[in-house]
């Protein structure tokens, strides 16, 4: 039931990916209204899946996307995330997919699940399209004081998500900051440094700067969740604006050109779409969940519920688990 556009666009990408499942032996279940989820789940023509790859389980309560979590937490315990947490808990679901709001499911999560043995504090990250390829940023938002051994162990949690899920053999990892040299930053980012040299948990690169995260120098960069929403929220409105600048231009050049540059900018910035990539892992907590973007298509949503499937299988948590214990 989270999403803009609720749940038109969530049964979209769960109906195809239910399809593909029951040849798989594997099963999508929706938290939410029965009778709002049929009624799509007929638009799709998907009823044959009901009670094979597709389960429903009703309830009635749906966390809103500008509600607070604490409100979520304390009054709406029967809606549609809570649920969901609740099934993966009790071992009935692997994973958790949410479009929904975003802080409601980091909390539920947390409160729900618990975090993973020796994980002080969970992260959610966001992916960047790079001239190598793409770079995971971590913490996005879940935190925004961190201590040293927060980003320490945000390090540790991107490396393995990348070597697993991104085949990446050993993943470079940055520490951002305001200049290359160990000395530069503040005080958290001079001190989480000398903490990852000294413990040597991943393939430290040591301090990149801003302009360093497009350029591919690393393929996980860690931050405080302050600064990487900041980064974030810029980076979305950067592709709105470079879209209109673009659209200006092109329109001035003629028609011809306009439809070159239309489909040059449509393939420069797919790398750029969330929807590509689905959603991103909340890491840390003592679950599988996979948090995608409020405007997500069914293409989108589809895509996350194969990153978490894959999450579960390569067993990323339980390797989390191992290699925590030593920060």
């Amino acid at each position: 039931m989270g999403g803009d556009e609720a749940p038109k666009r969530i049964v979209d990408g769960a109906v195809e990916a239910a399809r593909e499942f029951l040849s798989q032996g594997h099963q999508v279940i929706l938290t939410g209204h029965r009778d709002k989820i049929m009624e799509e789940i007929r638009r799709c023509e998907g009823s044959e899946l009901i009670g094979k790859s597709m389960e429903i389980v009703h309830t009635d309560e749906v966390i809103g996307m500008c509600e607070s979590p604490t409100t979520a937490l304390r009054e709406k315990m029967r809606s549609s995330i809570h649920i969901g947490i609740e099934m993966v808990k009790r071992g009935e679901g692997d994973a958790l997919v949410s479009m929904g709001n975003t802080g409601a499911v980091m909390a539920c999560g947390l409160m729900g699940l618990g975090r993973i043995e020796g994980v002080q504090r969970p992260t959610i990250g966001a992916f960047f399209p790079t001239i190598k390829g793409k770079s995971l940023v971590l913490d996005v938002g879940a935190n925004v004081d961190s201590k040293p051994v927060h980003l320490l162990q945000f390090g540790v949690m991107g490396s393995i998500y990348m070597h697993a899920m991104m085949n990446i053999p050993s993943p470079k990892v940055g520490l951002l900051s305001v200049g290359e040299e160990d000395s530069k930053g503040d005080n958290l980012t001079i001190q989480a440094n000398q903490l990852f040299r000294e413990k040597q948990l991943f393939d430290f690169v040591g301090n990149v700067e801003g302009r360093d995260i497009l350029m591919g120098s690393s393929d996980v960069v860690v931050c405080d969740g302050f600064v990487g929403n900041v980064i974030l929220k810029m980076a979305e409105s950067f592709v709105k604006v470079l879209q209109q600048k673009i659209g200006g231009f092109a329109q001035q050049a003629g028609a011809e050109a306009s439809k070159t540059f239309k489909e040059f900018f449509a393939k420069s910035m797919s790398d750029w779409d969330y929807q590509s990539h689905g959603g991103v892992p909340l890491l840390g907590v003592n679950g599988v969940v996979i948090i995608g973007h409020g405007s997500s298509s069914g293409k989108a949503l589809y895509r996350a519920i194969h990153v978490a499937k894959e999450m579960v299988e390569k067993k990323i948590n339980e390797v989390i688990r191992e290699k925590i214990k030593l920060s």
